[in-house]
């Protein structure tokens, strides 16, 4: 016989991580916050890039509903992709 295994209710904070992750993962359009995630910076940085504030860094592509930014994954790719070959020209890698 198998012993039974009990089922450990997942914390809420353990679902919203996960509910998080999975819209991550399945968007194609992204708020601010998810798009700071997927490129791992801070939602301040990302803003001051998107501002173009951050200097040698080319701005990310937007568009702006209301108050509201929203950014397709596919751009973020792009300017991932860019500002790489932007600091391996410049010598910063």
């Amino acid at each position: 016989m198998k012993p039974l295994r009990r089922s450990v209710p997942e914390s809420d904070a353990e679902r919203v991580s996960r509910s998080s992750s999975d819209r991550l993962n399945n968007s194609m359009v992204l708020d601010l916050k998810q798009t700071a995630e997927y490129l791992r910076i801070s939602r301040a940085h990302l803003s001051n890039v998107i501002n173009h504030r951050v200097r040698g860094v080319p701005p990310l592509r937007c568009a702006r509903i209301g108050r509201r930014i929203l950014i397709k994954r596919e751009w973020a790719d792009e300017w991932l992709e860019n500002a790489g070959q932007e600091s391996a020209t410049n010598g910063s890698i």
